[in-house]
């Protein structure tokens, strides 16, 4: 944090000389909450503003943009758009940065912090209202956008989470790393872990029947928790997965939200991004309750839904000497599902997953620590495939997406394939 102080200082000063202020956010629970961190310290300093929430930084949204204008959770790739606008523009964001940007800039990578790991969107919109302000209160929402980006409370993100802790902000505990509620029900509507028996409620009361386990999360009796806690482990490590740190763990209570389980509120912000409910994602956020029964019920559609497109990439996956992939239409979580795949399912190969729409194919790809500690990078690899079919694209080593021209699928898949064998070749060397 304290390298991050040097650019987050004079944003913040700049931007509490603004009269006013367009905010442009990303639409997942990263950039949701970036939003509602911007937004609650511009209502704060009296500075009207506007939000939008968006799934991707494009000509159209820059052709409608009057600054002064604040991007959170995007810009820091798409300098040829965000130097189009004159006036005062602000990009907050955690993204690799491409070329220069002549502008206000705030992003982990230029203070030497790991943008794809231990710092997200939101941590870097923290970073600036900390200095607008008494702002400490809110650092809870810049420690859910971490886990929505699956980041680890690590380096800076770590500094904002004890932090928050001294100050009562939240509350660190044991645990699993799920909703709350009784057992059966949560384990059977879970994604994360992805388990054989999600979604299958008889399945899942057998798995809970079978070790002796009745109540609520978190409310288990220590005994309990350790012996669901380790069934769960088991089961994902003969699944193939690495990822039961992800499950079991620090679990963060959050002591000034609308909702008290930071992975919960994380899922529900998701959730209604990605269903098109931006609004009223952004409401809780802001600590508005009313709309949260409706934001609960969306959440649990759209964990039904995702649970089912997991299904479609299962029966038509496909896979080459370094990646797997499946090309599928009108898809509504393809980030979520290539990263849940990868997570629990597949974690031996970086996973794409390829939705056709009616004007582009539009690509999520998602790899995991291990890939990249042996030399995968999905920014690199996505941006130089994307650009040799007339496409573009670009994100984290780790998380990245592209849109390519219909009908360049497979021509793609050849090029990236190509690009993750030399990475993973020159990795090794190294």
């Amino acid at each position: 944090m304290k390298r991050l102080e040097k650019l987050a200082k004079p944003a913040a000063s700049s931007l509490l000389q603004c009269e006013s202020a367009r905010v442009i956010s990303h639409n997942d629970a990263d950039g949701i909450t970036s939003a509602g961190l911007i937004c609650s310290a511009l209502q704060r300093a009296d500075i009207p503003f506007q939000a939008t929430l968006v799934s991707r930084l494009d000509q159209a949204l820059i052709d409608s943009i009057e600054p002064p204008v604040i991007f959170c959770d995007m810009g820091s790739g798409k300098p040829h758009l965000v130097s189009q606008i004159e006036g005062d523009v602000f990009v907050f964001d955690h993204h690799t940065p491409v070329g220069n940007l002549n502008c206000v800039h705030v992003n982990p990578h230029l203070a030497g912090v790991d943008g794809a790991f231990e710092f997200s969107a939101s941590g870097t919109v923290y970073s600036v209202i900390r200095e607008m302000g008494d702002n400490l209160d809110l650092a809870g929402l810049a420690l859910v956008g971490a886990l929505g980006d699956r980041q680890m409370m690590i380096g800076a993100n770590r500094t904002i989470l004890e932090e928050a802790a001294n100050a009562g902000v939240v509350e660190i505990r044991p645990g699993l790393k799920m909703d709350d509620g009784p057992i059966d029900s949560v384990l059977a509507g879970a994604l994360d872990p992805l388990l054989d028996f999600s979604g299958d409620p008889e399945k899942t009361r057998a798995f809970v029947e079978e070790l002796g386990i009745t109540g609520e999360l978190p409310k288990l009796g220590q005994k309990d928790l350790s012996r669901l806690s380790t069934a769960l482990v088991l089961k994902i490590l003969i699944q193939g997965s690495s990822a039961a740190d992800s499950i079991v763990g620090e679990t963060i209570r959050l002591k000034k939200e609308v909702v008290e389980n930071a992975f919960e509120l994380m899922w529900i912000l998701n959730s209604c991004g990605k269903m098109e409910e931006t609004g009223l994602a952004l409401t809780l956020c802001m600590r508005d309750a009313t709309f949260l029964p409706e934001c609960r019920k969306i959440n649990q559609e759209y964990k039904a839904q995702t649970l089912s497109e997991i299904r479609l990439v299962q029966d038509n996956l496909r896979e080459t000497d370094k990646i797997r992939y499946a090309i599928l239409d009108d898809m509504e979580a393809a980030g979520v599902v290539s990263g849940l795949c990868v997570r629990y399912l597949y974690a031996d190969k970086p996973m794409i997953v390829m939705n056709r729409t009616e004007e582009m194919i539009k690509i999520s790809a998602r790899g995991n620590r291990l890939l990249v500690f042996c030399g995968l990078d999905l920014s690199v690899a996505l941006r130089e495939g994307a650009e040799k079919v007339g496409g573009n694209g670009g994100g984290h080593s780790v998380a990245s997406g592209a849109s390519i021209p219909i009908g360049t699928e497979e021509e793609f898949i050849e090029h990236v394939d190509r690009l993750v064998e030399r990475q993973l070749s020159e990795g090794r060397k190294g």
